[in-house]
């Protein structure tokens, strides 16, 4: 059984591992996996099979959401990022519903940041495997492997319900008593009231009345005490603009600047310096090629032509360089 300080070593160790070409999700980590498709969650396998860490992660997965459901299964999962760690296995819903079935990428947590941050390692993150500075608002859950050195989870896992006691149920009943008019006696028992009150909300909000408060209620009450009626989507943290470092490297500052540049051409992509779909084919219809959100030989010949580098149908260094001097002179 490996560790966490092995699975951390493989991860940094893969950092700058990108794609050939951007957008094609070929690389060493997908030829390893025999899948050819999003590979964040293949760069997790990846690690762990070569940290002696695979069942630790509970085995070889390319489907984020059947990853998450699997520590569940196995009691090994926690909502939200209470107690959460160096080498946690972290979850992400990019459209704020924090539910596990809609979870569509993965890393793993390098660092816990006393201010909230939450440092991460991923795969797929702008066609590279790179660090990021995550926040709760865009977080689902983690699930904590079973390493040979694994720290304990928390003692619940994230969830308020029946029988749960504290400062939290406090918080949450005040704030029923504001949206609901509950009228509930703010005690840090969650008890039958309580519940009733949480299966209220739940139903007028259009969620799953199970009485059960978790991430998406939390989203949901998050809203509704600004007086909305929808959870508020996470907002973006992209990179700041200004010139970019022309050093061949196609990371997210310099995606964020592409999508302000497409933007400018009438894109509206979400700036977040995450090279998605909708940014692939915003660019490919900028470029006048098909927009079928691939990256192939086509769309590198076009992209190379408008910013005057060699025409090979290869996204190499040299195309992202002249891509960073034309974003740098307002060109592109």
């Amino acid at each position: 059984m490996g560790s966490v300080e092995g699975m951390l070593a493989q991860m940094r160790k893969l950092i700058g591992t990108g794609e050939n070409p951007p957008g094609s999700n070929t690389n060493l980590i997908t030829k390893w996996y025999g899948f050819n498709d999003a590979w964040c969650d293949m760069t997790v396998s990846y690690a762990a099979a070569h940290s002696d860490n695979l069942s630790a992660v509970m085995g070889k997965f390319a489907w984020t959401v059947a990853h998450a459901k699997a520590f569940q299964s196995k009691g090994r999962w926690h909502y939200g990022v209470g107690g959460i760690r160096a080498g946690d296995i972290i979850f992400f819903d990019w459209s704020g519903t924090r539910s596990i079935n809609n979870i569509d990428h993965v890393g793993v947590v390098e660092a816990v940041h006393s201010n909230g941050k939450i440092t991460t390692i991923e795969g797929n993150t702008s066609d590279k495997c790179m660090r990021r500075d995550r926040y709760a608002s865009e977080i689902v859950g983690y699930g904590r492997p079973s390493y040979g050195n694994a720290q304990p989870l928390p003692s619940t896992d994230g969830m308020l319900r029946r029988g749960s006691k504290g400062a939290a149920v406090k918080t949450l009943q005040q704030n029923l008593n504001t949206v609901m008019a509950s009228k509930l006696v703010v005690d840090g028992d969650f008890g039958a009231a309580t519940e009733s009150a949480v299966k209220s909300f739940q139903k007028k909000y259009g969620l799953s009345p199970d009485g059960v408060y978790g991430p998406a209620s939390a989203a949901m009450m998050k809203s509704a005490l600004k007086g909305g009626t929808k959870p508020q989507k996470p907002t973006p943290r992209p990179p700041a603009a200004g010139k970019l470092t022309v050093d061949g490297q196609f990371g997210p500052a310099t995606c964020a600047a592409l999508q302000r540049s497409l933007n400018k051409h009438g894109a509206k992509l979400s700036v977040d310096g995450s090279f998605g779909t909708l940014t692939k084919k915003a660019l490919q219809s900028y470029l006048k090629v098909t927009a079928d959100g691939v990256i192939g030989p086509n769309t590198v010949k076009a992209l190379q032509k408008k910013v005057g580098s060699g025409v090979d149908g290869q996204w190499g260094s040299d195309t992202t360089r002249h891509l960073q001097l034309a974003l740098n002179a307002g060109k592109f």
